[in-house]
C-alpha cells in the first residue's frame, strides 16, 4: 500500500484535478515517486549467531551449527530438553570418542594450537543428557573445551574454545581461575558457560541457578567446568559470580568468579 505522501503527490498526476499530466511539474513528481525508496521499513537486524561470551585470559570462542536438515534425519536434543544440573562422568568408549571429536575439531578449527592439542590430556569429560563437555589441558596452562550434542546424527553442534592462560593467572591452592565466563549460543538457544583453573586443594564447585537450582560442576586435573541452559551468566565476566566451593579438609566457602 502506498504511505499518505505518495498518494498526495499521485493526485498531482489526476488530470481530473486540473493538472496537467505532461507538464514540468507533473513530471518531476513522477520522477520524485520512481526513484523513491517507498515507505520506510523496520530494520531487521541481522540474527546473532555463534557465543556471547566473555573470553579471558587468552582463550578464544568458536561455536559451530549444523545445516538446516530434517530434525528426523539429525535427532538433537532440542532447547537443551535433557539437560541434568549434575554431570556423569563418560567412561570407555565414549570418554575416548568426546575425546577424540573435541581434539579433531579444535584441530580443524584452530590449527594454530595442533601442537598443544596433540599433547594435551583429557581433564574433565562429562555428559548432561545428551550433551558432553570435554577439556582437554596440559600443565602449561593450555585448555580446549567443547559442548557438544552427541544425539545429532549428523552434523553435530558445538561450543567452544580454546587458548593459553598465563602463568601468572594459574589460582593459589584454594582459588578458582575462571577463562571462559558469560554466554553463548548454539542455533537459537543460550547457555551459560564457567570453566576455568581449580587449585589443588579444591574438590567441588557448584553454583545456585535461578531457573535450574543447583549445577554441580566437574573438577578434576587441576580444571573445573559447568555450564547449563539460558542466559542467566551474560554480565558474570563484569559484574561477577558466586559459587561454592569445597576444600580437601570439608569446609566450604563462596567465591566470587570475575573475569
Amino acid at each position: 500500500m502506498s504511505a499518505p505522501g505518495e498518494l498526495a503527490a499521485l493526485k498531482t498526476l489526476d488530470p481530473s484535478t486540473g493538472a496537467d499530466p505532461h507538464g514540468q511539474r507533473a513530471r518531476a513528481t513522477l520522477h520524485q515517486i520512481l526513484t523513491s525508496p517507498g515507505p520506510q521499513q523496520p530494520i531487521r537486524r541481522p540474527k546473532r549467531w555463534g557465543p556471547r561470551v566473555a573470553i579471558g585470559t587468552g582463550l578464544v570462542a568458536a561455536a559451530t551449527a549444523a545445516a538446516v536438515l530434517l530434525p528426523s534425519a539429525l535427532g538433537g536434543d532440542r532447547a537443551f530438553a535433557t539437560w541434568t544440573g549434575t554431570p556423569s562422568g563418560l567412561i570407555g568408549s565414549a570418554r575416548t570418542d568426546a575425546s577424540n571429536a573435541c581434539r579433531d575439531n579444535s584441530k580443524s578449527g584452530h590449527p594454530d594450537y595442533n601442537n598443544q592439542l596433540a599433547t594435551a590430556s583429557t581433564a574433565i569429560a562429562e555428559r548432561r543428557g545428551a550433551w558432553t563437555l570435554v577439556v582437554l589441558a596440559d600443565q602449561r596452562g593450555f585448555a580446549a573445551v567443547c559442548i557438544t550434542d552427541r544425539s545429532k546424527h549428523l552434523f553435530r553442534d558445538q561450543f567452544g574454545a580454546i587458548g593459553t592462560t598465563p602463568a601468572a593467572a594459574l589460582p593459589a591452592a584454594r582459588a578458582l581461575t575462571p577463562i571462559t565466563l558469560g554466554t553463548g549460543s548454539i542455533g537459537d538457544h543460550d547457555l551459560s558457560v564457567a570453566t576455568g583453573l581449580a587449585g589443588r586443594d579444591v574438590t567441588a564447585v557448584s553454583y545456585v541457578s535461578t531457573s535450574h537450582g543447583r549445577v554441580a560442576a566437574s573438577v578434576n586435573a587441576g580444571q573445573f567446568a559447568l555450564w547449563f541452559p539460558g542466559d542467566e551468566l551474560l554480565n558474570a565476566s563484569k559484574s561477577g559470580v558466586p559459587v561454592q566451593v569445597t576444600y580437601q579438609d570439608g569446609s566450604m566457602a563462596t567465591v566470587r568468579l570475575k573475569l
